[in-house]
């Protein structure tokens, strides 16, 4: 059987989208009750953060010219694995030269973490958000390809040739196909080829629950198609594969 069941701040870039997967940048907001918020729990590789953050975390230095035009600056500072340090402007005065584009583009190949700052300055004083001197830290793991409860595919990050990536599947798309023998006897798997290649699968739950999944593509590879299959031992089968026409994904 074919089925897919039918389903504070602005951000600062437009989102993308391909034939099957949104590519979502992940955005992170420094809220002004002292909350650090990743949308993800993982920072893609090679994908996009937009910085969210609430001036009101830095009310020091809050200097202005006569004519009311402030003359404090607040300036974020980002840090992928020790590489160097870039500033950017994020609200006050606006110096110039200062760049004020606060989406980070992260190196296609570099996982580790991404470390983020904040100070305000103004003539005379200086003060910081630095988490009390010890940064803001946030992992950098593989792309993320994610089939949601609600019938989205989101793409986090770009899949690349030769290189890894996450599939994170909810197994609620599939809700049938689940009988029991002392514990779940039921699950489901990825199927999938890299340019009408040979299907392969993987699990993507374990013991009942959905798991996340690390697939590579393949050198020189260009192309993913992907569907899930969910079965159990009373041969039940249902299908999620966007109608029989599967999923597809450009690999760069």
């Amino acid at each position: 059987m074919v089925r897919r069941l039918l389903p504070s701040l602005l951000p600062l870039v437009l989102v993308a989208s391909t034939a099957a997967a949104q590519t979502t940048p992940v955005a992170i907001n420094f809220d002004g009750d002292w909350s650090e918020t990743p949308s993800v729990e993982l920072i893609p590789m090679g994908g996009q953060v937009v910085v969210n953050y609430d001036p009101s975390r830095l009310p020091q230095c809050r200097g202005t010219t006569p004519s009311g035009n402030p003359t404090w600056t607040i300036t974020g500072h980002v840090q992928v694995n020790q590489g160097p340090v870039v500033s950017f402007w994020v609200a006050g005065h606006e110096p110039n030269n200062q760049p004020t584009q606060r989406t980070l583009h992260l190196p296609a190949t570099s996982t580790g973490a991404l470390v983020l700052w904040f100070d305000i300055s103004s003539p005379g004083c200086k003060a910081w958000d630095s988490n009390h001197g010890s940064n803001y830290h946030f992992p950098i793991a593989a792309p993320t390809l994610s089939f949601t409860s609600n019938w989205d595919e989101l793409m986090a990050g770009t899949l690349r040739a030769g290189e890894p990536f996450i599939i994170n599947y909810d197994a609620s798309r599939l809700p049938e196909c689940r009988a029991t023998y002392n514990g779940p006897a039921w699950s489901i798997v990825a199927q999938y080829r890299f340019d009408n290649g040979p299907i392969q699968e993987t699990a993507v739950t374990s013991a009942g629950r959905s798991e996340p999944t690390t697939l590579t593509a393949p050198a020189g590879a260009r192309h993913l198609e992907m569907w899930f299959l969910n079965a159990d031992r009373s041969s039940c089968l249902r299908y999620d594969s966007n109608y029989g026409a599967n999923y597809h994904f450009a690999v760069e």
